[in-house]
This record gives C-alpha cells, structure tokens and sequence, in this order.
C-alpha cells in the first residue's frame, strides 16, 4: 500500500516538471513571436560595411559593444591607409617631373610598391623614325613609275634621298654591271693611295669629265706601280675598306669581259656620293668639281628644270645605261642614281631615267 503510495507521488512529481518545461517554453516562444529583434541596424551597418569594403579589407561586426570598438578602430585603420595610398601617389608623381637642369635622385621607397600604380615614361625620341619615313616614303613612287613605265627590259635600280637625312631609299638593289660608274672608284682610291695626285690630276679629271677609257687604264696601272692586275686589286681593297660591298673591279675598260666584269651598285654609288657630298673621302672636293663638269647630260641633269646644278657620272655599254648624280634642289642637294642591264631597249632606258629624275625631284620640292 506504501510502495503504491509511493510511486503515485514520483509520477506526479515527474508529469509536474515536465508540464513546468513545457510551459516554460511555450512562453520562451511567444516572447519572441511578439518581440522580433530589430534588424534595421544591422542592414544599416552592412550597408556601410559592403561601402568601405570596396576600399578597404572587410570587418566583421558581432553587434556586441566590444564588436563596435572593434569596427570604429578597423574604420579608423581604413581611412589612415586610404590616406597613405593618397600621399604616395602624389609623392610618386611628383618624384617623377624633371627639374630644369638637374638629375635628383628619387627617394627611397621602403614601403610596398601599389598594385596598378600608373607608370609615368617620357615619350621616345622619334628623330631616327622620321628620317626613315623620309626615305621609305619614296620608295612608293619609285616603285610605281618602274611599273608604269619601264619597257627597257633586263632589269632597272634606283637609289635616291636628300643628304641632309643621311638615308637613301634603294628599290631593286643589287650588284649590277658598272661600266664607267667604276671610274668614281678610282678616282676614290688614287686620291687615297698616291697622296700627291699633281701628276695625275688631268687624267683624272678627263677620267670623270669626259669618261676618257684610256685614261682610266692608266691610272689603274698607276695604283699597281705598272702592273694593272695589280693596280685593279688595290682598288678592290679600298672598296671594301669604305663598305662599298658591291663594287668590284675586274677588267680594263674596253678589255672583253669573258672572264671578269666591273660591278657596282646604286647603294654603293650613292653612298659614295653622299661621302664625297660630305668631305668624308680622299679627293672629294676634287671629284665632285670634275662630276659638276660633266660633259654627259642626257640622262639625270635632263629631267631636273634648267638652271639647277648637277654633278654625275654616266656608264654605258651596249645594254647598260646607268647613272649616278647629285642634283642641288633648292630645298636641299640629293642623290639619285639608276642602274639597268641586260636591257633589249637602252633607248627607253634613257627616257625612263629621265622620267625618274624628274619625279624624284618633284618629290623633293
């Protein structure tokens, strides 16, 4: 009877405290169904948060006061870096304007370099490109009129440019029969070679002049002390001294050319002319006096205006025409030469190096 007693009480016990559990969090949940935590302040605070996080590393906010601290001081670090990123730009540009006429060295930078941090260069000097344009920009036209109008067969080269830019625009270029432009060579490598040309100076001058084949021969067998082969190799050797790479010397004028030939080429000659233009040669004034007597003007001299100066040096062979000039623009003195061999018509070669000439010194004007 105890024993059932008893056991009623601890049933009665245990269904107590559970109907107090239960009850206890029926109105745990009804306090929060009625008062919902007001979240207005953290949408807020997230909306600032996503705003600095833009610029600056993210802070996580817990929405506890300490939490707060902790956002105002990561707020507080964010603005300080935002102004050292400010001042270093401003330090970086201003370290990178020239002073008028001193070097200053740039300060020592012993932060970390900026991520996409702009790189102020000084513009390239373009002087050396335009000189180029200069010269490329005849080519075009060079081009275009060998097209149009060249019907001499065999094969046709030009080189031409102002001599104040220092480059010549070459089409076609390539080592080519010389005919008498080797004799521009050997005037070359007599004023070199002999030193005092006194002796000489009628010959050379008929040499260039008048195109005097004998004596051409005879002051190569000068330069060989007697010997022509001789003298033909010591001019070889001043061509290739001087760059002029194309240009060999391989038989007397006149002489058949069944086992050697004379070659030149319009980079060659015109090189050689530039030279001679610029003093920079033995005998230079003395050469380019006789070329401004030439007596042989069919060719360049015919396509500029009357009245302007010339100085060039003719080559003929029965299918050759060449000529190498230079022409006193009155904007500036320039080079053209034009080489043609293996030609089936030397007379429409003449008149296509009159056409060149003229062209090329339109362009000049």
């Amino acid at each position: 009877m105890l024993n059932e007693k008893i056991r009623e009480l601890f049933i009665k016990l245990i269904t107590f405290a559970a109907t107090g559990v239960l009850a206890a969090g029926l109105i745990i949940f009804a306090a929060k169904t009625l008062y919902p935590e007001d979240d207005t302040t953290k949408e807020e605070t997230s909306s600032v948060n996503m705003a600095e996080n833009e610029k600056a590393p993210p802070v996580e906010v817990k929405g506890s006061i300490s939490d707060s601290a902790s956002k105002k001081e990561a707020a507080d670090k964010s603005k300080k870096k935002k102004k050292r990123k400010s001042t270093d730009e401003e330090n970086a540009l201003v370290t990178m304007i020239p002073t008028d006429s001193q070097e200053t060295a740039a300060p020592e930078n012993t932060q970390e370099p900026l991520e996409n941090e702009a790189v102020l260069e000084p513009p390239a000097s373009n002087a050396s490109d335009s000189i180029i344009d200069t010269a490329s920009s005849l080519e075009g036209p060079i081009q275009d009129l060998i097209s149009s109008q060249y019907t001499a067969g065999g094969s046709v080269a030009v080189s031409a440019g102002r001599i104040s830019d220092g480059v010549l625009s070459q089409v076609n270029n390539h080592s080519m029969q010389a005919a008498s432009l080797i004799k521009l060579f050997v005037a070359g490598c007599m004023y070199e070679t002999m030193g005092d040309t006194s002796p000489y100076e009628s010959q050379i001058s008929s040499m260039i002049s008048v195109s005097d084949n004998t004596a051409c021969n005879s002051l190569v067998a000068v330069l060989g002390g007697g010997d022509a082969q001789a003298g033909m190799a010591v001019i070889n050797e001043y061509c290739m001294n001087h760059g002029f790479y194309e240009t060999h010397m391989g038989r007397l004028m006149l002489q058949p050319n069944d086992l050697d030939d004379n070659y030149t080429s319009v980079q060659d000659c015109g090189n050689f002319l530039m030279s001679i233009y610029n003093g920079s040669l033995a005998g230079s004034s003395q050469i380019l006096q006789y070329m401004k007597q030439q007596e042989r003007r069919g060719k360049i001299p015919a396509g500029v205006p009357s009245g302007v100066e010339t100085a060039n040096k003719t080559g003929e062979l029965d299918f050759v025409e060449n000529d190498a000039a230079i022409i006193f623009h009155p904007s500036g003195a320039y080079i053209l030469c034009v080489m043609s061999e293996n030609l089936s018509d030397a007379y429409s070669s003449r008149l296509f190096i009159n056409s060149m000439s003229e062209t090329v010194y339109n362009l000049m004007g």
